[in-house]
């Protein structure tokens, strides 16, 4: 991974400091954490890869940071409004890069679930096809292509679940990146 896709992959400009990093990737981690993803066995393994990547992003970029804290709001108080809105625009930050992650992993199982659809509906339509042929390749081939519809939807069926929760899981991210830039403004106007 280079520099610039782990800068991507925590939602990171060049430049970015150690403190920076640290804390986008606790808010990523936070985020986009297997755990979120409860009994959905398909959905944790992709969450399970997601940090992996995190992590190695992390890995990538703490080698090369600066040591340097906050620009400037170090020498601000723990509560300081600078802090305040510095750390709701990181986490602001970090939940549009995790929701990104999510939808576009929607993305990906919706075009699963056409596919599967479609090949169902081929299957269905061979089967049909192969139901008025007689002897045993029309027998055969009427089997297998029934088997092959059911398994297309069954699968379907199952990515309709896994794109509803990641549809889900997109609009807490997205509920959380608004109330951080909500209290990032705010506190910038204090």
């Amino acid at each position: 991974m280079t520099r610039d896709e782990a800068l991507s992959v925590l939602g990171l400009k060049p430049g970015a400091s150690r403190d920076q990093i640290t804390i986008a990737y606790r808010e990523l981690v936070q985020m986009l954490h297997p755990d979120k993803y409860g009994d959905n066995k398909r959905l944790r393994a992709r969450a399970e890869q997601q940090m992996r990547t995190i992590n190695e992003a992390r890995d990538v970029l703490l080698k090369g940071a600066r040591t340097s804290s906050r620009s400037s709001s170090a020498s601000a108080s723990p509560t300081s409004p600078d802090v305040i809105a510095y750390e709701a625009t990181i986490r602001a930050n970090a939940a549009e890069t995790a929701r990104l992650s999510v939808v576009a992993e929607a993305r990906t199982l919706r075009e699963r679930r056409r596919s599967m659809l479609t090949m169902a509906g081929i299957a269905a339509v061979v089967a049909l096809v192969c139901s008025r042929m007689r002897g045993g390749l029309g027998v055969t081939v009427f089997s297998i292509a029934s088997m092959v519809a059911v398994w297309g939807v069954v699968d379907a069926a199952l990515l309709s679940s896994q794109v509803e929760a990641l549809q889900k899981r997109s609009r807490e991210l997205l509920q959380a990146r608004d109330a951080a830039r909500k209290i990032a403004e705010e506190a910038r106007r204090l």
